[in-house]
């Protein structure tokens, strides 16, 4: 139970991040480049 929810903390504060991220960059291919590493941490679990 525990375990379950400081998954989803983590996971919450993962996407924060990455929201901000997306947001702070300055240009398309920061963006592109941002969204690539993301998806391929996610696939990696």
């Amino acid at each position: 139970m525990i375990e379950r929810i400081r998954n989803r903390r983590n996971a919450n504060r993962r996407a924060r991040a990455i929201e901000h991220a997306l947001r702070s960059a300055n240009s398309p291919s920061v963006r592109d480049e941002i969204l690539a590493i993301a998806q391929r941490h996610i696939s990696m679990r």
